[in-house]
């Protein structure tokens, strides 16, 4: 059995243990969520390197006859510097980190690696208001990764399409990818019990729904059928964002039914 071995790996959290020593939870390509210790004192120059956010190559030797794993050593690539200066970045990366963390990755490692470092990435390089709108991109692609993300282009009770180069649900998921051809009709409804997104028609004035402007369901609906690169191109008002954001929290925090401490300690932030 080979103990030593090397992975890209993101790093999430330390907690120290002991005099000098850490115990590091590291989202990995391959094997997902991964615990390491980390050995040295503070001049140490690989705890230097194993900081919080950093991302990079890391290697790992495994000793089975006492079942853990050390950090041997750490190429970092990016720093991410900028989560230091900003505290909506700071609570940002912190929340998709705690998301991967408590799902297990969805089930699916190499997914969420490329979901949680493509969005890591792009927030270093963002300011606020970008960050704020890659948010909730990256918050409806993972629902979507669990499995859960309602679809946006249509009505769940009576089919009709919420497009206008589309009249029904088979014409609604074969989209062609162009931003031009995605518009919205009208405002709909999501409806919390049934987890689906309805028109204004099949409404009832009892159900518990959120209100979606249509530059909100359009949003959405462009995230499921657009590239990313397209969907970076889109402008959404802060209306159709804070209806998007209360949708994708929601929806986050009954997929794993608790509550996440990001949002919670981040409220005003966030």
């Amino acid at each position: 059995m080979n103990r030593t071995s090397q992975t890209k790996a993101i790093v999430l959290s330390l907690k120290e243990i002991g005099e000098n020593n850490f115990n590091v939870t590291l989202l990995t390509q391959f094997q997902g969520i991964i615990y390491a210790t980390l050995y040295g004192g503070p001049k140490s120059k690989l705890k230097s390197l194993v900081s919080q956010w950093n991302s990079g190559i890391i290697y790992l030797y495994h000793n089975p006859e006492k079942n853990q794993t050390k950090i041997s050593d750490f190429d970092v690539k990016n720093y991410h510097q900028t989560f230091s200066s900003s505290l909506f970045k700071l609570y940002a990366a912190s929340l998709a980190a705690e998301i991967a963390i408590k799902t297990k990755c969805a089930g699916s490692n190499e997914e969420c690696w490329k979901l949680v470092s493509g969005f890591l990435d792009g927030l270093d390089l963002s300011n606020e208001e970008q960050g704020q709108v890659g948010l909730v991109r990256f918050l409806w692609r993972y629902l979507d990764l669990l499995g859960i993300r309602p679809d946006a282009t249509y009505c769940g009770r009576c089919g009709k399409s919420f497009l206008t180069n589309a009249q029904n649900q088979t014409e609604a998921q074969n989209l062609p990818e162009s931003k031009n051809q995605i518009e919205s009709l009208q405002e709909t409804y999501y409806n919390s019990v049934d987890n689906i997104f309805i028109c204004q028609n099949c409404a009832g004035q009892e159900e518990p729904f959120f209100p979606l402007s249509k530059d909100a369901i359009t949003y959405l609906a462009a995230i499921s059928v657009l590239t990313p690169a397209e969907v970076r191109k889109l402008h959404i008002d802060k209306n159709a964002y804070m209806q998007i954001k209360n949708i994708a929290f929601f929806l986050t925090e009954n997929s794993i039914e608790s509550k996440l401490n990001s949002i919670e300690t981040g409220t005003g932030i966030l």
